[in-house]
């Protein structure tokens, strides 16, 4: 069990520096949103599931859950207010 744990949260760290890379190397402010979402995204839930192989159903996975759901909540909208901003900026309506 142990390995598959530490096969998630390698991918999320993989997954961080795929972001990382893609935040170096894309032109556009929107294309560099995009790959943040994806950063959010892929790396909440690989947590949140080694939290539960780790844990199994117990009080700290649960406030994990909690956390990553509230965390991909605000990520949506602070994607879209970026978004819409970058959009204003360079003159076109959203």
């Amino acid at each position: 069990m142990s390995v598959v744990i530490g096969v998630l949260l390698a991918l999320a760290v993989a997954v961080t520096w795929l972001a990382a890379l893609a935040l170096w190397r894309l032109p556009r402010a929107l294309d560099r949103l995009h790959a943040l979402a994806f950063l959010n995204v892929a790396a909440s839930i690989l947590v949140t599931m080694a939290a539960f192989l780790a844990d199994g159903i117990s009080g700290r996975s649960l406030k994990i859950l909690v956390m990553m759901v509230v965390f991909l909540a605000w990520a949506a909208v602070l994607s879209h207010v970026s978004g819409r901003a970058v959009l204003m900026r360079e003159g076109r309506s959203a």
